[in-house]
This record gives structure tokens, sequence and C-alpha cells, in this order.
């Protein structure tokens, strides 16, 4: 609401600042003696008004120059506040020479701030173009004037005249610079009659009324627009005159301000994508410190979990496998090859031949199936002697034993032998037969 309130105020101040022909002075002066005055402060117009209204750091800045180029030089200038009681000391004395009314900034040792800031606008106004005044006489502007004048300088250059009017009523005056901006004035003159109770004569004295009518490149344009299509000579005059000289000044600021303007939007464009493409470091999101085993219990559980459904998806195809070729065990694996064919069928020749044996000698020992050391059997057949190889070699007190495994035969081809993993037999290890013939 403060905010609210204020503005009014502030934009009714700087109406009234810009109906003061001592601002227009001030600007001026502050333009043509810009080489003499080294001004660093690049302040504009508008700045001016702004810091004459509410007071800062750039109207204590703008005192501070002045009052460094009008000799002695204070040394109150060093401090932040003393600037308004050097000041005060300088103007004193020569503010009957360069202004009218009363001096206002007479107040007791140590209030000069307070008091200053209680000043209105225009007082202030007043008091800034009374030592622009004082600055004017000092030795090295006029030196500055003397040699400008003898370089064949146009005295237009440090006395403005008027752009154009109708003659003794109404004036109109442009001035600035690219620092400071442009500025369109019209001084209207108004004769006013005063008269004397004594002598019973009339006296008719002079007034002026200021008024700013444009200040950017818009109003500008505006004016030009109205005045050029007037039907009034010397109005369209005054139009033809803006148009030649501010005009192409105000087109190459405007210029400038959009490529200064659309330089900036670039660069934020290319800070909004760089922000959206980077996440920075402060955007990290810490997590907890937790002294407990949740964690870690919450872990195995998921592990197990995930362990279990991978069973559950492959139990379906191994049973569909079982299903297709049945329960396939060691012995089945054995039969179905050609390996452990060729061995079932050499296992059967030899329990016939065995039988036959038995049938026609009684006296055959037992010791016919026994496993020889030397890796053969000794076979009497017919009353004869003779040894079969181990391959052929079948024990019947191991058959019918689990988990003992038919030797190989000799007759089984390489490939089906290389492709064959060998096998334990874990019968002879587990059952061990005693064999009293053998140990006799």
């Amino acid at each position: 609401m403060e905010m609210v309130d204020t503005a009014p105020e502030i934009e009714r101040a700087r109406r009234k600042l810009r109906e003061r022909w001592e601002l227009a002075s001030v600007l001026n002066f502050l333009s043509v003696f810009e080489p003499v005055l080294q001004i660093k402060l690049k302040l504009s117009a508008e700045e001016i008004e702004t810091a004459l209204i509410e007071p800062n750091d750039n109207l204590a800045q703008l005192h501070i120059m002045l009052l460094k180029g009008i000799p002695p030089v204070n040394k109150l200038l060093k401090d932040s506040d003393g600037w308004v009681i050097a000041l005060s000391k300088k103007l004193e004395m020569w503010w009957p020479w360069v202004a009218e009314g009363n001096f206002p900034l007479t107040a007791k040792k140590g209030e000069e701030m307070s008091t200053y800031k209680a000043l209105n606008p225009t007082t202030r106004l007043l008091v800034l173009k009374a030592l622009c005044e004082i600055r004017a006489d000092q030795s090295d502007t006029i030196s500055y004037i003397s040699d400008e004048t003898k370089n064949k300088t146009d005295s237009t250059a440090f006395r403005k005249e008027k752009l154009g009017g109708n003659g003794n009523e109404v004036s109109y005056w442009y001035d600035g610079n690219e620092t400071l901006g442009h500025r369109l004035y019209k001084e209207v003159y108004q004769v006013e009659s005063m008269s004397k109770v004594k002598d019973k004569k009339s006296i008719s004295a002079i007034t002026s009324q200021w008024e700013t009518l444009a200040t950017t490149f818009e109003e500008f344009q505006n004016f030009v627009e109205k005045f050029s299509s007037s039907q009034v000579k010397w109005e369209a005059d005054v139009g033809k005159a803006v148009e030649a000289h501010a005009i192409p000044a105000l087109q190459k600021i405007q210029r400038k301000k959009d490529k200064a303007q659309k330089r900036q939007q670039r660069e934020q464009r290319l800070v909004e994508s760089l922000r959206n493409l980077a996440i920075p470091r402060s955007c990290r999101i810490r997590r907890p410190v937790n002294y407990t085993c949740d964690d870690f219990d919450r872990a195995i559980k998921e592990a197990i979990d995930v362990t279990n459904k991978r069973k559950a998806t492959e139990d379906p195809t191994s049973k569909t496998r079982l299903n297709e070729h049945g329960p396939r065990s060691e012995t089945n694996l054995l039969d179905s090859s050609p390996a452990s064919n060729s061995i079932s069928s050499d296992a059967a020749d030899s329990e016939s031949e065995s039988d036959r044996t038995q049938e026609s000698n009684e006296d055959v020992d037992d010791t016919s199936d026994e496993i020889d050391e030397a890796g053969t059997d000794s076979m009497k057949e017919n009353g004869q002697l003779y040894h079969r190889p181990s391959s052929y070699r079948h024990s019947k007190r191991l058959a019918g034993v689990t988990g003992y495994a038919v030797p190989e035969s000799t007759h089984i081809g390489a490939k089906y032998r290389l492709r064959q993993r060998p096998s334990i037999n874990t019968a002879a290890k587990s059952v061990v037969i005693p064999d009293s013939e053998d140990e006799n």
C-alpha cells in the first residue's frame, strides 16, 4: 500500500520539476561542460530527477564533483554526510549573487543533513542550480570557453538558441546528448501588469511558464506527426526542425537500445537452457541416516522373492520336458545311447555263454565270473582254459546292485567313446563283498 501511495507523489513531484526552467539549465550545464567536469557518473536526466525527489548516493556524488572544482576544497568532502556541511558553507556567501530569496540551508551545527533532507524537491533543485552557477565562474570553465572560441567553435554550443516559435509568445527549445537524454521544451511568455499606488503608474512584468513536451523517442515522433501536418506555418516549421535535429539522434539511440535488449534476451534464453540441461548439486536429495537393519532385511527379502519368481517361471518348462521324454535318470541315459545298447547286448551274450558252460561242465568253478587282477576272466570250456577280455567282465554278485554302472564294451566306436563322460563306480566303494575263493 505504501508503494501504491508514494508512486503518484513521485510522479507529481517529477512533473513539478519539469515545469521549472532551472532543471533545463542544470542539464544544459552538465552537457556543455562535460569535458571540464570530467564526469565519471553517467547519470541520465531521469536519474537526476529521482535523486532530487528522494536524495540518494547519486545526488551526493554529483554535489561532491561540483564542490571539488570550487577552491578551496573542503576536507569534509571525504566524509559520508560532510558534503552538505561544505555545501552550506560555500553557498552562504555566494547565494545573493546566484539566487533569490533567503538561503535555505541555515541550520545549527550538526543538523545540516537533516535540514537538507527536509527541503522539497524544487528547493533542492534551486540549490543545485546555484552551485552550477558558481562552478561556471571558475577559471577552468572560462579558459575552456575561450579556447573553444579561438578554435572557431559555434557559439550555439555554449548558448542555446530556441528551435522555433511564433514570436514573443511561444518558444520551443531542444537540448540533450546520449548520456543525459534528449528533451523538447516549450516556453510560454506571459505579461503581467503591476500598478504602484503612490505614482499611479502601471508596470508590466514578463513571466514565463516552462513545460517539457517530449523525453522519449515515441513522444518525439508523436510531436513531429502532429506539427508537421499542421496548417499553421510556424508549427509546421517547428515540426520539420525537430525532425531534422532530434529524430536522427534518437533513432541511433533507439537502435542501440534494441540491440542491447536482444542481447539480453539471448543471454537469458541461454541461461535458461543451461539451467534446464544441468542439475545443480544443491538439488541432490540426501538419504536420511538409518542405524537399523531394516534396509538389509528388505534387500534380502526382495532377493528371495525374485529367486522364487524365477523358479516358478522355469518349473513349467521342465515339467513339459519330463512329460514329453519321461523321467531322465542316469540308467535311462545309458540305455538310450548307442553305447549302452552295445553294452547290454554284450552282457546278454556273456550271460548265455556262462549258462551253457554251467550246464555242460558242472565242475566249472564260480571263479569264472570273478574279476582277475590282470584284467581278464579265466573261463573253462570243454576242458580248455581261455581268457576273455576285460571289457566282457560281468560279476553276478554285483548284478542288481543300485548305482552299479555296466562297463563299456571294447567294440564301441571312437565317436561314442569320446563323447561319453567318465563315471565313478560308486557300488565298488559302497558295497564290499568278500570273495573267499580269491582269499584262498
